[in-house]
């Protein structure tokens, strides 16, 4: 349903503000969710709640995303690993320096986005085999999520026009930067020398080594 690069993957706000941005999508909020138990999911099981007025409109348990990750290391994240590993091998980057993460995380959380889209819409599209014993139909993700149409489905989502204010206070924003001044600080350095954004990892490269100078 999304798949995002974020400062944060731990932040309940930052993750409830990613699903709410999803069910404004899908038009409305599903029957029930299942998340594992990590505490980045604790504002979502309140929502869920909320709007279903039970418990059950949450479940906690294992996830399957786990096992999802796996594949997608396989896949693509392994040459994103690699590449950063040759920063540090070359010395262009050093694990625990603040300002070269933060620069790291403006010139590549976008363009890892675009990756990531890419990902989540060849996932949805691919064809899941049959298989013996296995409770998941066989079939393409975005076929049996969008077909038949109503009305010869039954629509299982919930409108809720507004989240009381206790809950909508937890949301946070997504932003590439932990700490605020370094992102207001690279974004002037981009405006000042009039340095685009990174569409590519190439660009991405150019523009750190372009940044860097103007933090050591």
């Amino acid at each position: 349903m999304w798949l995002r690069a974020s400062c944060s993957n731990h932040d309940p706000g930052l993750i409830a503000n990613y699903f709410l941005e999803t069910v404004s999508h899908v038009g409305g909020y599903p029957a029930r969710v299942r998340t594992d138990c990590g505490t980045e999911n604790v504002t979502i099981a309140a929502i869920q709640s909320f709007v279903t007025g039970s418990s059950a409109g949450h479940l906690y348990g294992s996830s399957p995303v786990q096992s999802w990750w796996s594949f997608f290391q396989r896949c693509r994240s392994q040459w994103w690993i690699e590449l950063f590993e040759n920063l540090i091998k070359f010395d262009a980057f050093h694990s625990g320096h603040v300002m070269e993460t933060e620069c790291v995380r403006i010139c590549f959380m976008n363009v890892i986005q675009k990756d990531l889209d890419k990902v989540r819409r060849q996932w949805n599209i691919h064809r899941i085999r049959p298989s013996t014993g296995s409770r998941c139909p066989p079939g393409i993700p975005d076929e049996m999520y969008y077909l038949p149409e109503p009305p010869y489905v039954d629509c299982m989502l919930t409108d809720v026009d507004c989240l009381p204010d206790e809950v909508l206070d937890k949301l946070k924003e997504p932003s590439p930067c932990v700490d605020s001044e370094c992102h207001a600080y690279f974004n002037y350095l981009c405006n000042f020398h009039n340095w685009c954004l990174p569409c590519d990892a190439d660009s991405a490269f150019e523009l750190y080594f372009k940044l860097l100078q103007h933090i050591h």
